[in-house]
């Protein structure tokens, strides 16, 4: 086969190509791998909640750091027609104050479903006063059993276990259980209150109340046959309703960072593909002599065609294994902290554009193949 027998006849030419190429399609994944995870590290905890929706407070979706709902809102959530099951999930700051460097965290009270944490050491058997952290946490020094202080909630909890993937705006998430949240939230909340002045015995009362059973969002779990929008039209409008991919996605300025990540994800794409298909058709330039010598013997052009395909499949499909190979070692070779989150879908994605593009780009090679005419080139040579 000829195309194969001009690879193996010019190993150290080709090579380098393939080189070229490799590092091209190892570039895109390894601008995809963190553009990924830097949306992971966003949104990881919140589109991870097992629930086939959210439910926020009416005004507020999708922000869980306004969204409030009582216990009534629960409630009123559970008994809709449509919903098969609710639970309560709580969201808070906290800064670690007991570690070496404080650091910041999220904290996420869980009113059920504690098995949906992907535990990586220790438990999941969440008590009260207990947390399962994201394990990023780690690389801030906590380990096991440690008791961490938190500010300003004022509270304490034990680690119990760690979990992956579970970051929210890119710092750790601490999981409790709701009543161990909704301590921390009325702290909160009348900790700032103390700091503007106080609160009245009464209006602590109040709050105390209010709070009691309540949850910053609900996770629901719908019946079969029902959607959103059923539900939220049985709710009179009362709360938004939204999946927890969507809600991820739609809040703290989420959807311009999506925008400026696929935009750097295309931007790539494109040029290592256009690049792919540039230097097929500069080799194809470069053969001029050698395609008129085989066309003056006797060779179509569909058939010159033909090997120059074989070709561009093989180079690229050995520079695919070898930039796929060269991403996931740079990958590895990232400090912990770094994003990175190789979609396979994506990479799928830039692989079939760096094909389809050198494909592309061959059909300007066949516009040479055509325009090549034996008794004017025979007399051609290389440079």
């Amino acid at each position: 086969m000829l195309a194969l027998k001009e690879l193996l006849g010019s190993p150290l030419k080709y090579a380098l190509i393939a080189l070229a190429i490799g590092l091209v399609v190892s570039l895109t994944m390894v601008t995809s791998a963190m553009s990924e995870g830097l949306i992971t590290g966003m949104t990881g905890a919140k589109s991870s909640l097992d629930a086939d929706a959210l439910a926020f407070q009416g005004d507020t979706y999708p922000t869980l750091e306004r969204s409030v709902l009582s216990a009534a809102d629960l409630t009123a959530i559970a008994a809709a027609p449509g919903v098969e099951s609710v639970y309560g999930v709580g969201h808070a700051f906290a800064t670690v104050a007991s570690a070496d460097e404080p650091f910041d965290i999220r904290v996420f009270g869980l009113g059920g479903r504690f098995d949906q944490l992907p535990i990586v050491e220790g438990s999941g058997e969440i008590g009260p006063g207990e947390t399962v952290l994201d394990e990023s946490a780690k690389l801030e020094g906590i380990e096991l059993g440690d008791t961490l202080q938190l500010t300003p909630v004022d509270a304490e909890v034990t680690v119990i276990g760690f979990t992956e993937n579970r970051r929210y705006v890119m710092v750790p998430v601490a999981y409790v259980d709701l009543p161990t949240w909704e301590v921390m939230h009325l702290t909160s909340v009348l900790g700032r209150m103390e700091d503007e002045g106080g609160a009245s015995a009464e209006a602590i009362a109040r709050m105390t109340a209010e709070f009691d059973g309540g949850a910053t969002v609900a996770a629901v779990r719908l019946a079969p046959g029902a959607t959103m929008a059923d539900v939220e039209e049985q709710l009179d409008g009362a709360y938004t309703l939204a999946g927890p991919g969507e809600a991820a996605r739609a809040g703290n300025g989420m959807p311009e960072m999506i925008l400026a990540v696929d935009g750097i994800q295309v931007v790539s794409i494109l040029i290592g593909a256009l690049l792919v298909g540039v230097f097929f058709y500069i080799t194809t330039l470069h053969k001029t002599g050698q395609i008129a010598a085989v066309k003056a013997i006797g060779a179509s052009n569909a058939y010159l065609y033909r090997e120059l395909v074989i070709q561009i499949t093989v180079l690229v499909a050995v520079a695919t294994v070898f930039g796929t190979a060269l991403a996931l070692g740079a990958g590895a070779g990232m400090p912990p902290m770094m994003a990175f989150d190789p979609d396979p879908a994506r990479w799928a994605l830039a692989v079939a554009a760096i094909f389809g593009t050198a494909y592309v780009g061959s059909l300007f090679s066949l516009r040479s193949i055509l325009r090549i005419d034996p008794a004017m080139a025979l007399g051609r040579t290389d440079r």
